[in-house]
């Protein structure tokens, strides 16, 4: 995910050289006298945009170039429609993102960003997919340097988040899985336009970081991405995991819609339709988390996922490329540090802490079952902060560790060659403070690969080592 801190520099250096200004909005910079930075003229199937040059390495930055038309009120919640086309040159610094809470963002947010080296022809592909457990996030606005000395091409973008991504009612107004078409539309422009940035159609890799991982796996899986893309590097997310897809997707629709009003019919029309007419400011400040899902859409038009992803596996009917896959050790577990009182108690019912996505014959079999969990996880503690690794153990095999492992077993079955990373090395830019909890955070192996923050010598071993690894892995197999 881009953050401001990363990208505020890069934004300076390009108002200074070119005299222009922020946009109110804060998503667009327009120059008000030419521009003295050197900049590289780009066709694409849409028109010619312009880029700009940056050093460090040398490389063109081409920001917010529409990859879709925005989706209007009536289409909120559908697939993607083309893009527009313009005569003239578009000026491709626009930074924008997706409406989220907390976030200044705007819902013609379907943009893509490509850097590209400044030489070079026919060069390797990484498309990046962002974090953000689905709600928050965006395509970030700066390059990656290690990457970029690779010779790559790296592009990322923005897809729809949280109710305007993922709503999903089975109707034809919003059939669900609109974030994940998004994505599917963005990997169709880059197949359409990368060569002409200096890229090689033919060598993408989709690299999916949290969320993202989960919704490049969702992709390979639907079965309607072959040949988009040729390689995937899955970091620290799976789709078998309980936060990937949700299993109630009306339900919590209805819920939803009733704390924001709504006294209507359980129809999905008339739902979509309040949908529709409910403004950004509401539909991005909800509290329910929306989530990809199984689309139940009657007609079966422009469905994505109609099968559950466990069970689209095990039938292994997708589409194959090689893979890798990475994972930290310490990864959904900020929930715990940041509530640690909370974590030093075992609660009696500990049957709410069993993952959503099980399905029990009846409620005897599930106290049964939480009763040997509880066991084999926690033992006889029973209170203070010797609970906490327990916790964390548990909360790493739920939502990450048995999923990705299990995920690289099933992939394995069909697909050659699969590859599995576990990343357990906590330095001093680790996002992992708290010392009671061990290993790698959240973000650790996206950061020592994407980012350009400053690293201690021995930190600086550890990221080189990351990219060798991914670089041998797209350029080498």
């Amino acid at each position: 995910m881009g953050s401001i801190a990363e990208d505020d520099g890069y934004e300076r250096e390009l108002v200074a050289d070119r005299g222009g200004t922020k946009t109110s909005a804060g998503s667009a910079l327009w120059p008000s006298r030419p521009a003295k930075r050197p900049y590289r003229d780009v066709l694409t199937t849409q028109g010619r945009v312009r880029g700009y040059f940056f050093p460090g390495p040398p490389h063109y930055a081409f920001l917010g170039v529409p990859y879709a038309r925005p989706p209007t009120r009536n289409d909120r919640f559908k697939a993607p429609e083309p893009p527009p086309q313009w005569d003239g040159i578009f000026e491709a610094t626009h930074r924008i993102k997706c409406p989220q809470i907390d976030e200044d963002g705007v819902e013609n947010c379907l943009v893509i960003n490509v850097f590209a080296p400044e030489h070079g022809a026919s060069l390797p592909v990484i498309v990046h997919v962002h974090d953000g457990d689905f709600q928050t996030g965006w395509g970030s606005y700066r390059a990656p340097q290690q990457l970029l000395n690779e010779s790559f091409v790296i592009v990322t973008f923005n897809y729809r988040l949280g109710a305007l991504g993922f709503l999903c009612l089975g109707s034809t107004e919003a059939p669900g899985n609109a974030g994940l078409k998004d994505q599917i539309a963005a990997l169709y422009w880059v197949q359409r336009n990368i060569k002409n940035f200096g890229g090689n159609s033919l060598d993408i890799t989709v690299y999916g970081t949290g969320s993202g991982a989960v919704a490049v796996e969702l992709l390979l899986l639907s079965g309607i991405t072959t040949g988009l893309f040729h390689r995937v590097i899955l970091e620290s997310g799976s789709a078998l995991a309980p936060t990937s897809v949700t299993y109630t997707p009306f339900s919590s629709a209805l819920n939803v819609a009733s704390l924001l009003g709504y006294d209507g019919e359980a129809k999905p029309n008339k739902l979509a339709r309040f949908f529709q007419n409910t403004s950004v400011r509401k539909l991005v400040n909800l509290t329910e988390m929306f989530l990809p899902c199984v689309e139940r859409d009657v007609q079966n038009t422009n469905s994505l996922l109609d099968m559950d992803p466990l069970d689209v596996l095990k039938d292994a009917h997708f589409f194959h490329v090689p893979i890798m896959i990475a994972y930290t050790n310490a990864l959904e577990v900020k929930i715990i540090s940041d509530n640690m009182e909370r974590f030093r108690t075992i609660p009696n019912d500990f049957e709410n802490l069993l993952p959503n996505n099980l399905d029990f014959e009846n409620e005897e079999f599930k106290l049964k079952l939480a009763r040997l969990v509880k066991e084999f996880y926690f033992g006889e503690n029973e209170i203070g902060n010797s609970l906490i690794p327990n916790y964390v153990d548990y909360v790493n095999d739920i939502f990450i560790e048995y999923p990705v492992v299990k995920s690289a077993i099933l992939h394995a079955r069909a697909t050659q060659p699969v590859y599995l990373l576990k990343f357990t090395y906590k330095g001093i830019m680790s996002s992992m403070k708290n010392e009671e909890i061990p290993g790698a955070g959240h973000g650790d192996l996206y950061m020592y690969i994407f980012s350009n923050e400053r690293l201690s010598n021995e930190e600086r071993v550890v990221a080189d080592r990351l990219v060798k690894l991914v670089t041998n892995f797209i350029k080498l197999g």
